[in-house]
């Protein structure tokens, strides 16, 4: 009975973890792949997509590829930042992002990264967030290059 009264008091309160659409994204600190210190507040004024993998994860690799191109296709109005969350060592980061030729910055695990967005359920998850810094979508699952298109480069209609 105590360990259901733990499990209820946990979940009353993941809520207040988990960041959500219309958030504004609280600044934070990391460091890359090289060991240099970046804030999430030097995006400012781009779209940022924050994207959690892992390398082992098949549906993370799948979505690799749209990711770069589309970071490379909208470098002056789109960043991403791809977010180690299966605690890869900084070595196999590299040696990973060699292998598959990623453009984009591959940040690994740490504690400032895992917290900022609050409990991450599953991977692939990411964060659309406009240039003004707030989370405009959460995707659970693969993210495509038309969808980021959506949000960067959004349709225009006409009347």
């Amino acid at each position: 009975m105590k360990n259901l009264k733990t499990l209820f008091i946990i979940f009353l309160f993941i809520p207040s973890f988990i960041a959500i659409a219309g958030d504004k994204v609280k600044d934070f600190s990391f460091n890359d792949l090289q060991g240099n210190p970046h804030k999430f507040s030097d995006y400012k004024g781009k779209w940022v997509l924050v994207n959690y993998w892992a390398t082992y994860c098949p549906p993370c690799l799948a979505e690799i590829p749209d990711i770069d191109r589309f970071a490379q296709n909208n470098k002056d109005k789109f960043v991403a930042l791809g977010m180690d969350a299966g605690g890869s060592s900084i070595e196999d980061i590299k040696a990973f992002k060699k292998e598959l030729n990623v453009h984009y910055p591959l940040i690994p695990s740490q504690e400032s990264t895992m917290l900022a967005f609050g409990i991450v359920m599953a991977i692939p998850t990411s964060y659309v967030i406009s240039p003004n810094g707030e989370i405009v979508d959460k995707f659970v699952g693969i993210i495509t290059y038309d969808d980021l298109d959506y949000y960067v480069n959004p349709p225009i209609f006409e009347k």
